[in-house]
């Protein structure tokens, strides 16, 4: 019986913490921008919770059906928030474990943005893996690319080149990365264009990761062309945890 009021007392304190949240969001109703952001915050962390229903969703560990636990390394200023880029640790570690696991000779990434996952691929893979990775010129965007790895020792595995995706000559590379990451501009067109070129790139049994998979709210290209996939792909899968979707051995 007192476990049950102690449970009963838990619960309601619980929701009388978020009742204040809950009606100041319900008070932005008039505002937009601020409702759209409360929303999305709240299904955000509830996808993060659950499995996805439309791809399916395992951890990295059964995906990989590995049963290792590499090492991995990551540096750069990923505790600053203004810096942009993924922040979230269990994202930057998976990714890092894959290239640990996978051993990827050759990585092609679409959206270098400041270079934080640029980094991560060059510091967890072998020494004599390649990295190439694509973003638009430095004069059309209102941020330094790449800088995170600028000057770095990894800089010497990385190959940054400048182009619009949509029109870009990727032939030189086709049919030879190992590892095709997807993150760059989020708008379903784009997304749907950088796809069929990931499929291109990458070698027969390598692996294609897109990040910004979610179940609502702001990434809905990315979202919306992966469950398009989803019935010609049954391997494309949701990784536990997090907003990356991966592909291999298809």
């Amino acid at each position: 019986m007192i476990s049950k009021i102690n449970a009963f007392k838990h619960l309601l304190t619980t929701y009388m913490a978020a009742l204040p949240k809950v009606v100041e969001g319900m008070f932005n109703i008039f505002n937009p921008v601020a409702t759209q952001r409360f929303v999305h915050n709240i299904l955000g962390a509830d996808d993060l919770q659950k499995n996805c229903p439309r791809l399916g969703t395992a951890s990295i560990l059964e995906i990989l059906k590995s049963s290792s636990f590499e090492d991995i390394e990551i540096m750069g200023k990923y505790y600053d928030g203004r810096t942009g880029g993924t922040h979230n640790m269990l994202e930057d570690a998976i990714l890092a474990f894959v290239c640990k696991t996978t051993k990827p000779k050759l990585i092609f990434e679409f959206g270098t943005f400041i270079g934080q996952t640029t980094r991560i691929f060059a510091l967890n893979t072998p020494p004599n893996t390649k990295i190439v990775t694509l973003d638009l010129a430095d004069i059309q965007t209102q941020h330094v690319i790449g800088k995170s790895i600028l000057g770095t020792p990894e800089q010497n595995k990385v190959l940054m080149i400048s182009g619009n995706s949509t029109s870009y000559d990727f032939s030189q590379w086709h049919g030879k990365c190992d590892l095709v990451w997807v993150d760059a501009c989020h708008d379903y067109d784009y997304v749907v264009s950088d796809t069929k070129n990931a499929f291109k790139l990458v070698r027969p049994g390598g692996c294609i990761m897109w990040h910004d998979y979610r179940h609502t709210a702001w990434w809905s290209g990315v979202t919306r062309h992966l469950r398009e996939l989803k019935p010609s792909y049954p391997n494309l899968i949701h990784i536990r945890g997090t907003t990356i979707a991966i592909l291999q051995n298809f």
